[in-house]
């Protein structure tokens, strides 16, 4: 079996979206003879779901120890001190949603300050497992440096995937605000350029992604692909073949809100139906199972919706096929600048067989949607399709009461495809 060294900041334990890719291509590349050494690291106060490091196979060998524990220990006694320290009371500002990746507002993560000790530790292990590759995981975008000077030091060839973009991340469209906000967009396409060029192989995780790259880097045509998110049966437990439906009709939507997944549109949409039909939290409900702030609390109750929506916390992985099949409709909503990237929530809604509702710009979404008549993509703002699609869903649920009956899942979004395309990456690099 070929081993190869996998630096991923998100990897089992974490209860992280960035780590269920990995874990699913680890779990069914050992089948096909590649072997993922990887480093990670998890902070003390990660989420965790201790049952995705138990799927992971015994061949797999996880190391965490990306972090540097004495950078660990200094911030520590630094909140520790900062805590005690008397502090000027102030007025609480206004309420604003969780940021994801803004790459060119920030150069750094949460994992820069650890990037050099992530890297000797990842040099000394690749050499202790005899590696014959190094791939990296990104974004975090901290860890590929690391991962070119890992390489670099072997001698061994890089692959880099992409999970966002970096440089053509949707936050960088609009023009740079001001000098800094420049420096910044000149200084990731430098080293986006820079690293791309030493990478033997580059793959990005949407069909969109990969033809901007290729426009913008000429050169990555012949050195890159694209592999999609993906869905591992295997990792759900096995959902009741007839579950009990729901009184309610059932909208669900499953991760965190954040700002790329404003609750706006839909709440728009909720609020016609429920006037127009004289609804009741009896009648509907939307489930926000994952993160959600006081910020979309507050939205929801600005939309006089607090009594529509249940707000819940994040299950682990393995009990998601359960709650998607208990779900009238699988909700899905991105911003409208989002345009190369496909929420990793859609993977498990297509494995679950059910109803989707896909509210995003990026047309590639049709591909995905296409084993069910009845899942829709709208486009963001477009209040009165999103009304006219739920409607139809709800008119169903009330002639007949009972949840609609799940479809076969399109291997073509499973971790098997997914992982044969990256054993095809493998077998060209690693002679």
């Amino acid at each position: 079996m070929r081993s190869f060294l996998l630096l991923a900041p998100y990897f089992a334990p974490q209860a992280a979206v960035g780590a269920y890719r990995w874990v699913k291509l680890a779990r069914t590349l050992v089948r096909r003879g590649f072997r993922p050494v990887v480093v990670t690291g998890t902070f003390p106060d990660a989420a965790r779901d201790p049952d995705l490091l138990a799927a992971v196979p015994p061949e797999v060998s996880v190391h965490d120890v990306y972090l540097d524990p004495r950078l660990l220990q200094a911030t520590d006694a630094l909140r520790a001190l900062s805590a005690r320290l008397p502090r000027p009371k102030k007025s609480p500002g206004p309420l604003r949603p969780i940021e994801g990746l803004r790459p060119f507002q920030s150069v750094t993560d949460h994992w820069t300050i650890h990037a050099l000790h992530g890297a000797r530790e990842a040099k000394r292990i690749a050499r202790q497992e005899g590696v014959s590759a190094v791939v990296v995981t990104a974004g975090p975008f901290s860890a590929v440096p690391s991962g070119v000077s890992v390489a670099r030091a072997l001698g061994l060839p890089l692959v880099l995937d992409f999970r966002d973009p970096w440089g053509l991340h949707e936050s960088g469209a609009a023009p740079p605000q001001g000098a800094a906000e420049w420096g910044r967009h000149q200084l990731v396409a430098a080293l986006e350029r820079r690293i791309l060029a030493r990478a033997d192989h580059v793959v990005l995780n949407t069909r969109r992604a990969l033809a901007a790259y290729q426009e913008r880097y000429p050169f990555l045509v012949g050195k890159s692909s694209f592999v999609r998110n993906h869905f591992d049966a295997s990792l759900y437990d096995p959902a009741p073949a007839s579950p009990e439906p729901p009184s309610r009709f059932t909208i669900l939507h499953t991760g965190t809100l954040r700002a790329e997944t404003r609750v706006d549109d839909i709440g728009q949409a909720l609020r016609r139906i429920i006037d127009r039909e004289k609804l009741t939290p009896a009648d509907l409900v939307l489930r926000q199972i994952g993160r959600a702030t006081a910020y979309e609390h507050a939205e929801v109750a600005r939309m006089g919706l607090s009594d529509f929506v249940e707000f819940a916390p994040p299950i682990p992985q393995r009990a998601l096929l359960g709650e998607l099949r208990c779900a009238h409709v699988l909700l899905s909503m991105v911003d409208p600048r989002v345009m190369l990237r496909i929420a990793a929530k859609t993977y498990d809604y297509i494995a679950s067989g059910m109803p989707i509702v896909s509210i995003t710009e990026n047309p590639e979404v049709d591909e995905l949607l296409a084993h069910r008549p009845d899942n829709k993509r709208i486009r963001p703002g477009d209040i009165d399709a999103l009304v006219a699609s739920l409607s139809a869903h709800f008119e169903r649920f009330r002639a007949t009461r009972a949840l609609p009956s799940p479809v076969p899942a399109p291997s073509e979004f499973s971790s098997e495809t997914a992982a044969d395309r990256f054993a095809a990456v493998f077998e060209r690099l690693m002679r």
